[in-house]
């Protein structure tokens, strides 16, 4: 008995359930998102409009974060170490992101964003997460 209680496998801190949930929330909106502003740059490119490269590059860098947050998303449940260096990465980004384009006029709801990108960097160094992926 004492060996299946010590082989029994850990469950995942109740706040990375929730970060897990984040992620997959990003991950379907940065899809979306860079769905719409790919096919409104490959629009733009038809119709002769040259500047849309750079909108273009973006999207598609957008898919990119996109795989990092589901794949993400998948192996955080495994505690797999390279997801949490992965994900401060990527929110970190987002929030220097968020905060340029808050300077530069852009709209008060890119604090939402900031707000969860911050939270998830906060949850990910406290003790017992990060415990959870040194294990």
């Amino acid at each position: 008995m004492t060996e299946q209680v010590r082989n029994r496998p850990q469950e995942m801190p109740r706040q990375l359930k929730f970060v897990r949930g984040f992620l997959w929330l990003q991950a379907v909106l940065n899809i979306l998102v860079s769905a719409l502003v790919t096919s409104l740059a490959i629009n733009e490119l038809d119709h002769g409009n040259e500047e849309a490269g750079l909108p273009l590059v973006l999207a598609l860098l957008g898919f990119v974060v996109a795989a990092v947050l589901i794949a993400s998303a998948v192996r955080i449940s495994r505690g797999a170490p390279w997801v949490r260096t992965a994900v401060i990465v990527v929110e970190g980004l987002t929030v220097v992101i968020a905060a340029i384009g808050l300077f530069t006029g852009g709209p008060i709801t890119q604090l939402i964003g900031m707000g969860i990108a911050i939270g998830i960097i906060v949850t990910l160094n406290k003790p017992e997460e990060r415990a959870w992926f040194t294990r």
